[in-house]
């Protein structure tokens, strides 16, 4: 019997899979630097002086005028426990752990960057249509997070207070741990996402997450 009486495989079909491949591996590269073209750098000048500025600082303002209220918030936690002991001494000497302190930073800082995420994303109409609708709504999420956030917060207070009352006492450390750390970082990171949309922001999420993470050990410092 001959070599060629053998069936011997076509290598077309291999060869073609090999180049559809090759084509549509050069095709998405070519359409991810084509996004990367389209999008702008995030930077001071993109966003506007005043908004960049003016954003920060209203975000930093929020962030301490919730740390506050999230502090006094969990203390009246103690006047509860003060009625149901008749230990008053405890209300005026107590002191949050470092942990309430820091989650109450971290969860006021997040918070606060909801607005200036806001007022970052508050640039006037675009050229382009579809940078305005993401524009819009960059701005349209942002503050409804925020909104969602502080419902849940103050429905969980309520129950929180309510059980507490009834000598069922709750405790966010014992129960949830560092998982609670999760929900300022995801708020954080969630408008991060929103602001990338826009911004090629790889860079700056980096360096945000340090300065997140400042801030927050620095509000952990107050005490109320």
């Amino acid at each position: 019997m001959l070599a060629s009486d053998f069936p011997t495989e076509n290598p077309r079909p291999q060869k073609r899979n090999f180049l559809y491949t090759k084509t549509l591996s050069h095709i998405q590269k070519k359409h991810c630097a084509e996004l990367k073209k389209y999008k702008s750098d995030f930077n001071i000048d993109g966003i506007g002086r005043f908004r960049f500025y003016s954003g920060i600082i209203v975000g930093i303002g929020y962030s301490i005028v919730l740390t506050f209220l999230f502090q006094m918030l969990s203390k009246t936690n103690n006047i509860v426990v003060a009625m149901n002991d008749g230990n008053w001494d405890n209300l005026i000497n107590s002191k949050l752990d470092f942990y309430y302190t820091l989650f109450f930073g971290l969860l006021s800082v997040s918070l606060g960057f909801c607005f200036t995420t806001y007022l970052w994303m508050s640039k006037p109409n675009s050229e382009k249509r579809n940078i305005t609708r993401k524009l819009r709504f960059a701005q349209t999420n942002s503050i409804f997070v925020f909104g969602v956030i502080m419902l849940v917060l103050t429905r969980f207070f309520t129950i929180y207070m309510g059980f507490n009352y009834d000598r069922f006492y709750l405790n966010l450390k014992e129960y949830f741990g560092f998982l609670a750390f999760l929900l300022p970082l995801f708020i954080f990171l969630y408008n991060w996402t929103l602001i990338s949309k826009i911004y090629q922001s790889k860079k700056i999420l980096l360096i945000s997450l340090l300065i997140f993470g400042i801030l927050g050990l620095t509000l952990s410092g107050i005490r109320t």
